[in-house]
């Protein structure tokens, strides 16, 4: 148990409440993959991300437990007080009085003497029971239940039960807060599946194959995975089911010109290049060039080439209307993948929900009109809401109404596809959440 794993997880989340930045950026900030050992960078990684996921229901905890307003409390404390909670409830293979023994000492360090020992008078009186801490016991209102069970801020709780009611609403939330697997993508230009599936079993790897596709595996331990190096050497890539469905809808056939727009960091281009033995000419775009380098060290990693890489906003496309086949995976709010990244349910608000919306459609009405006649273009996201989804595209239909169609999915997404449009949803399909649908420019 290395104090330090705690300290830089403290810098973290201190920073990250100040800030609002993305915990992997915070992570690489703070070097937490160089200055950590291998175990303590796993305890840190765990009370960093499972402190953001469960920060509401920490901080009500906390605030039954101090004497004062809440509120008024340094946001050192706070920080410090959320990540000895979490470790007490979630955190079961350190024994109680080590982890009250060293928040004290870290509260010693970072807010002083006198906060320290209201710290350890706080975690005490929890570990005695003095407070009730299931909220379903105390909490009437649902709306509010919810958000502080499990930890979502109370306005994308309310908006979730305006769309689908509060059965539904709390199995969304409960799904979001468990812990992600890893989807593996197996790149069967390099190594056949059986042969990875082999190296999986000889480094006692479990794994479990996919229903939908048959290059893909999921696990619980990326380590092994990442030690063996098969992702240096191209053998397989990260990428969830429901990522893999919109590639799988652009069916891209032999000598066909496509464009991926908002290209970056690359997992859906990526995909296309190891489909069999194709000859497909593919331009990738992004707004962003750092961004789109990491898309080109990608297409590298993977022994792949013959890809053209074009720094372009989506809004502005500098190109004519010659390309069979467009995948847009365009920006939004993420709200589908916050099992993987437990942060963005505090980064997002309403106005920028509503702000994506707007951006998306401009970006959908530019890139459609590179479509050649008969070509098709796959719109996807990795978000929930309606207003980045079927709002989207019922907008652009209306606004086009001769020149394009929506076309029905593969009958493969069936238990996925409602009005011709495919949503995966993380309490039903055990995935992250997503949208695509399949738009055709009519032959005028």
């Amino acid at each position: 148990m290395n104090s330090n794993a705690r300290e830089v997880s403290y810098k973290v989340l201190h920073t990250f409440e100040v800030t609002k930045n993305r915990l992997d950026l915070l992570e690489s900030k703070f070097k937490l993959n160089e200055i950590l050992s291998q175990q303590d960078k796993k305890l840190s990684k765990n009370l960093i991300n499972g402190s953001v996921r469960h920060l509401l229901y920490l901080d009500w905890i906390a605030a039954r437990l101090y004497h004062g307003k809440y509120k008024k409390l340094l946001i050192k404390t706070k920080t410090i007080l959320r990540l000895a909670f979490y470790e007490l409830i979630f955190v079961d293979h350190i024994p109680s009085h080590a982890t009250i023994n060293e928040y004290v000492a870290l509260g010693k360090k970072k807010v002083g003497v006198a906060q320290a020992k209201m710290i350890n008078a706080m975690l005490r009186n929890f570990l005695r029971g003095k407070v009730e801490v299931d909220p379903k016991k105390v909490i009437r209102n649902d709306e509010e239940r919810l958000s502080i069970q499990y930890s979502f801020p109370r306005w994308l709780i309310k908006r979730w039960i305006s769309l689908w009611g509060t059965k539904e609403s709390e199995a969304l939330c409960g799904s979001l807060n468990r812990l992600p697997d890893f989807d593996l993508r197996i790149n069967i230009s390099l190594i056949s599946v059986e042969k990875f599936l082999q190296l999986l079993s000889d480094s006692e790897v479990e794994y479990k194959e996919s229903e939908l596709f048959k290059n893909r595996v999921k696990i619980t331990n990326i380590q092994t995975v990442i030690q063996n190096g098969w992702f240096d050497i191209g053998y397989c890539s990260l990428q969830d089911e429901s990522a893999a469905i919109p590639v799988e809808l652009l069916n891209v056939q032999d000598s066909e010109v496509v464009l991926d727009v908002c290209s970056a960091p690359g997992g859906k281009l990526t995909q296309i290049l190891e489909q069999k033995n194709k000859h497909i000419n593919i331009i990738a775009v992004d707004v962003n060039k750092k961004r789109l380098k990491r898309v080109r060290d990608n297409v590298k990693r993977l022994k792949k080439k013959d890809v053209l890489f074009v720094v372009a906003n989506g809004k502005y496309l500098p190109f004519k209307p010659f390309f069979n086949k467009i995948l847009l995976d365009t920006p939004c709010s993420g709200l589908g993948v916050i099992r993987k990244h437990p942060d963005i349910k505090w980064r997002r608000t309403m106005d920028e929900i509503i702000e994506f919306s707007e951006l998306q459609k401009d970006i959908l009405k530019e890139a459609s009109g590179m479509l050649k006649k008969t070509g098709q273009l796959v719109y996807s996201t990795c978000t929930l809401d309606p207003l980045e989804n079927g709002d989207v595209i019922d907008t652009f239909l209306q606004d086009n109404p001769n020149k394009f169609r929506l076309i029905k999915p593969f009958n493969k997404f069936i238990n996925y596809c409602k009005d011709d449009r495919i949503q995966t949803l993380p309490q039903r399909d055990d995935m992250d959440g997503s949208f695509c649908a399949i738009i055709e420019k009519r032959e005028i």
